[in-house]
């Protein structure tokens, strides 16, 4: 059976390396992923933020989740930063929803996964506290 401490280390792991893979991808070629959402990086200071927001940021901060798998120390903070890296997406397509209306159904199903994501990092950041209380 799979401990909470294990599932909860993999949870970190994955969730790294997938943001991280995402962020090379758009680092590669912004419109390799846009146009999945019938979007594209039409000029170079379009282009430049793509590579900037959802390249390197996706990069910088899926590294460090993925630390919160090897480093013992940094685990609570990867998932502090893993809950807020997926509700601040979440959040803001919320509000982009309220402003506009509801957009592309994959980006949808990217709100989708937000919101579990985040409710399950919630999850583990208080599951943990419980049962690890700060000195």
């Amino acid at each position: 059976m799979l401990s909470m401490l294990t599932f909860h280390r993999y949870l970190l792991i994955i969730t790294g390396v997938m943001l991280s893979l995402i962020g090379v991808a758009y680092c590669v070629d912004p419109n390799l992923l846009l146009a999945r959402y019938e979007l594209s990086a039409t000029g170079v200071s379009e282009d430049n933020m793509y590579r900037g927001a959802y390249g390197g940021l996706f990069i910088a901060l899926g590294a460090a989740i993925a630390a919160g798998f090897f480093v013992d120390s940094f685990r609570r903070s990867a998932t502090l930063i893993a809950l807020l890296f997926m509700s601040g997406f979440a959040f803001g397509r919320l509000v982009s929803i309220a402003s506009l209306g509801m957009p592309h159904e994959q980006i949808v199903s990217l709100l989708v996964f937000e919101v579990a994501a985040s409710l399950l990092f919630a999850w583990m950041l208080l599951s943990s506290k419980l049962s690890h209380p700060v000195s």
